[in-house]
């Protein structure tokens, strides 16, 4: 079976995996159907070995991992724990609760209905919100260079003109004014991680689920994460398939 990112379960037999598709056949079916990769959060079969872990289901385990909090199991248990590191073996997945300073445990990963942990993870939101804010100004500077250039300059003068807007004076490194960016863009970061902080708190980004306690019933949230760096990643790993074939 596999589970979307809503928490979605398909009940069926898995035949193959490619780079971009699940082929599988529904329960109660004989027609083959596919799914696209994109969609599934993880797959797995009745003896919970793992078949495929996608690249949000392991950046979740590594978010969750060093954090304090609470493990909800699929069969009701509530166990409270002061760390927890994952084994993402895909044969026989585990979760090592340390409970209290000598009492630890190990927990079937796909027992785990859901995690709960404390808002240090809001570390995650601080640093999202830093490059949402900082990106755009060092893309922008760059644009305005290209469009900008002249051939008949330097190079490193040229350069140096440009992104000089982005500091504060500092009359050591020969900066003797503030740039005229420095201004908005010490205002616009600190806004940008205040506001990620608090939509992540709102959507009780400390939750973390893993599987359904019913088949049909899906999570509070999705559990899929936005990452520009992965996209462009499985971009090119896509191209080079295909290229490759």
């Amino acid at each position: 079976m596999f589970v979307q990112y809503d928490g979605l379960t398909t009940e069926c037999f898995i035949d193959s995996m490619d780079t971009n598709l699940l082929y599988f056949v529904p329960k109660d079916s004989v027609d083959q159907k596919t799914v696209n990769l994109k969609e599934v959060y993880y797959a797995y079969n009745d003896f919970d070995r793992v078949f495929y872990y996608s690249w949000s289901f392991n950046e979740n385990l590594n978010r969750i991992q060093n954090t304090t909090g609470k493990v909800y199991t699929i069969s009701g248990d509530t166990i409270d724990y002061i760390d927890i590191k994952f084994n993402k073996d895909m044969i026989n997945p585990e979760a090592f609760i340390k409970i209290n300073v000598n009492k630890s445990t190990y927990v079937n990963m796909l027992s785990i209905e859901r995690i709960e942990t404390d808002f240090s993870i809001l570390k995650h939101s601080v640093k999202r919100g830093f490059h949402y804010s900082y990106y755009p100004f060092l893309i922008l500077t760059s644009l305005d260079l290209f469009l900008k250039w002249d051939s008949k300059r330097r190079y490193v003068p040229q350069i140096w003109d440009n992104y000089n807007d982005l500091f504060p004076g500092i009359a050591t490194i020969g900066l003797q004014k503030t740039g005229v960016t420095y201004q908005s863009f010490t205002s616009v970061i600190p806004s940008s991680v205040i506001i990620s902080m608090l939509y992540d708190y709102k959507k009780r980004k400390n939750i973390f689920h893993f599987t359904p306690t019913f088949k049909q019933k899906t999570f509070d949230r999705e559990m899929k994460i936005f990452s520009f760096k992965q996209v462009l990643k499985e971009f090119y790993q896509k191209i080079l398939y295909k290229i490759k074939k």
